[in-house]
């Protein structure tokens, strides 16, 4: 059966890259197992790189074991959909066909985009939708959470390139180019798809206006929609009915809202009961459909989703600090001292036994996925 916890878990999750501490490993346990002073920002590496190092590290372990100690968005995942069973018999068999997602470990549906014949219907989460008609007169988004005074502020700019700041979208090319900006803001990405015309070189980055510092993409996430370029749909992340409390809004630089942007309110539209849309084996991965099933037909199926164990293992643990430590000792050419042995050895030597450990563990984390008729 699956270990919700146990006493050996690594539980020291405190995340921020820029001060040495991520998901897996921090700058202590390394600094600790190399037995050398802690990491700071006058220290050879600074705990900045430490911190950047981690960040590679964990996601080096997410590829090579094939699932994450960690949360991951998986956006717009495509699926064909297939009968499993008869859908008069559906209520005895509970489902009548089901998806088996690129991932397991599923902590919660973001988007759930079904094919009903002539468009999508989104089936999971919380959402509203913004339709921009006409860009130009774009001024800003409002994102409120339920508390009413926890706001995102999303501004409009027609700056370029190192005028345009990361905390802003682009509007000056066009309503589509626009609705992407707005997306990779909520999401906090790099605009890939935009950055050609806006010149940016930074992904997106935007807190709340008061004095906690909430990032937007921890409660929010967006995407185009897949029939229609100027449309915007935006998920709250949080669970259940709590996310349909949201609020949106929008100001524009003259003449009314709506002859600019067409905006909605957020409606729950999650129901993962077994007598619902759909319901999910999150641990497996696997989406079983109910109602509202999608259209027998490939690519009936958009999801996007937040996926990773909440756990992190002991063993995650171990072997991500000495992978970090294996790291540094790369690109350093003093002699260290090994605690386990009490014996000088090369650099070379200790960067090899840390890097062989550390890969012994991963290769004996890596995951099957099992599937079913």
């Amino acid at each position: 059966m699956p270990v919700a916890f146990s006493p050996s878990d690594y539980t020291n999750i405190d995340v921020d890259y820029s001060t040495g501490k991520g998901y897996y490993t921090d700058k202590s346990a390394v600094s600790d197992l190399l037995q050398i002073p802690a990491f700071g920002s006058g220290t050879n590496p600074t705990q900045v790189q430490v911190g950047s190092i981690i960040k590679r590290v964990e996601g080096m372990i997410d590829d090579k074991i094939g699932r994450s100690y960690r949360p991951i968005r998986h956006q717009a995942e495509y699926h064909d959909f297939h009968f499993s069973r008869r859908p008069a018999d559906s209520y005895y068999g509970g489902y009548v066909g089901f998806i088996q997602l690129n991932h397991m470990k599923v902590r919660k549906i973001v988007s759930l985009l079904v094919w009903q014949g002539n468009s999508y219907k989104e089936l999971a989460s919380a959402q509203t939708s913004i339709t921009i008609s006409d860009y130009s007169k774009l001024n800003t988004i409002v994102l409120t959470l339920p508390d009413g005074s926890t706001t995102f502020t999303l501004t409009a700019s027609t700056s370029v390139g190192s005028s345009l700041s990361d905390s802003n979208f682009n509007k000056k090319f066009g309503n589509k180019t626009t609705a992407k900006e707005i997306v990779a803001l909520i999401n906090e990405q790099y605009p890939a798809s935009t950055a050609p015309f806006t010149n940016a070189d930074n992904k997106k980055a935007l807190t709340e206006g008061g004095g906690t510092n909430f990032s937007i993409s921890d409660f929010f996430f967006a995407s185009t929609d897949p029939d229609n370029g100027n449309k915007i749909n935006i998920s709250s992340l949080l669970e259940g009915e709590d996310g349909s409390s949201c609020a949106i809004s929008a100001t524009v630089t003259s003449g009314d809202v709506s002859a600019s942007i067409d905006v909605g309110t957020f409606t729950d539209k999650q129901d993962m009961q077994r007598i619902g849309s759909f319901w999910k084996i999150g641990s497996e991965g696997r989406l079983f459909f109910l109602k509202d099933y999608p259209y027998h037909t490939n690519n009936s199926v958009i999801v996007s989703y937040i996926a990773g164990d909440s756990r992190v293992p002991s063993g995650i643990h171990e072997a991500a600090t000495k992978l970090v430590a294996a790291e540094i000792l790369r690109h350093d050419d003093q002699t260290i001292l090994i605690a386990e042995t009490g014996a000088n050895i090369s650099t070379k030597e200790k960067y090899d036994i840390l890097k062989q450990e550390a890969m012994d563990i991963i290769d004996g984390k890596k995951d099957l996925i099992y599937m079913i008729d």
